[in-house]
């Protein structure tokens, strides 16, 4: 009788384990073909960059592959032109384009800097003032960012109605420009920035601008997607609020792996991490800022409209939504 027991009492053990809670897996790919990502080669890129390093993506079920261009420009550019699936930007992008198109929306804000943009001139120039840039040539990223930041140097100085004479320029060929004399300032993002003033110590000088603007970083899709991809579109986000966490918890790896992609000196890459907040986000702020720098588009003539976009037609916060109540589900 004795012996029974025994293989009884092992069957249910084993019955008992298989019933019970197993340990999560991966869940199903969602796609076979994959969510074409173009992203921004720019620090403010690193919660993409870190969710596919760590295979994040892949962990909540989506098959990505990442399109590294050189600014949110182009890649908003390969969205709309379907060469990409989803794009990163700032809402500068977002604005310019407003004012023409209405076929794309911004999903989530993922990361902020407030001194992510610089404007440079060299040293032996003796320009010292925004005053000094009236007439000048400046080198920006035209329809980006760093057009947008030009003017707010200008506003803040009480300047608004200097005309420099804006020189649409690549961001990798701002500084070569600049150095060869081409033109007079640049209006440049990071990394281009640091490593100009780093490899020119004593010839570059930077107008104080730390504070002044502070910008944001988006995920956008075309808006035809929104419904048939939204189940892959909320496993996006959740896999960039996982790597935002990752950013927090770990933040010497994070630095490691934004470094490897981006190709940049891990010291460098350090120097400039305190700059930015990495957080998933879609608030009032967002709206605020695109209404703002439409305005200005207006009131300089950089953009010919009557009337301000209907901004709130191309914010989508449903996929984020769900984000969010997941991780308050998780909580309790």
């Amino acid at each position: 009788m004795g012996k029974m027991l025994v293989p009884l009492a092992l069957l249910l053990l084993l019955f008992i384990w298989l019933s019970g809670p197993r340990q999560p897996t991966s869940p199903v790919l969602l796609n076979q073909t994959p969510v074409r990502i173009a992203v921004s080669t720019s620090l403010l890129s690193a919660p993409v960059i870190i969710a596919d390093k760590l295979e994040l993506f892949a962990r909540e079920g989506v098959y990505v592959v990442l399109q590294p261009l050189q600014g949110g420009d182009l890649c908003f550019e390969a969205l709309l032109y379907h060469r990409a699936d989803l794009a990163t930007s700032s809402e500068s992008v977002v604005m310019f384009n407003s004012f023409e198109r209405t076929d794309f929306t911004v999903l989530a804000s993922f990361a902020e800097s407030d001194n992510d943009i610089k404007l440079l001139t060299l040293s032996q120039s003796g320009i010292t003032t925004p005053a000094q840039l009236d007439g000048k040539r400046v080198g920006v990223v035209a329809g980006s960012a760093s057009e947008y930041f030009l003017d707010t140097i200008l506003n803040i100085a009480g300047h608004p109605a200097l005309a420099p004479v804006r020189v649409d320029i690549r961001p990798s060929r701002l500084a070569p420009a600049l150095l060869a004399g081409d033109v007079d300032a640049i209006s440049v993002w990071e990394p281009y920035g640091f490593q100009l003033l780093k490899h020119q110590p004593g010839k570059i000088s930077e107008f104080p601008s730390r504070g002044l603007y502070s910008l944001s970083f988006n995920l956008i899709s075309r808006k035809a997607d929104n419904q048939a991809y939204y189940e892959h579109h909320v496993r996006i986000l959740k896999a960039l609020k996982l790597a935002s966490e990752f950013i927090v918890l770990h933040p010497q790896e994070a630095r490691q792996l934004v470094a490897e992609y981006l190709h940049l000196p891990t010291e460098e890459v350090a120097a400039l991490w305190p700059d930015y907040l990495f957080r998933l986000s879609l608030g009032n702020s967002l709206l605020s800022n695109l209404q703002s720098q439409a305005r200005w588009a207006m009131a300089s003539g950089t953009i010919e409209a009557k009337q301000l976009p209907d901004f709130r037609s191309v914010i989508d916060p449903t996929a984020l939504d769900q984000i969010q109540h997941m991780s308050l589900v998780e909580q309790q």
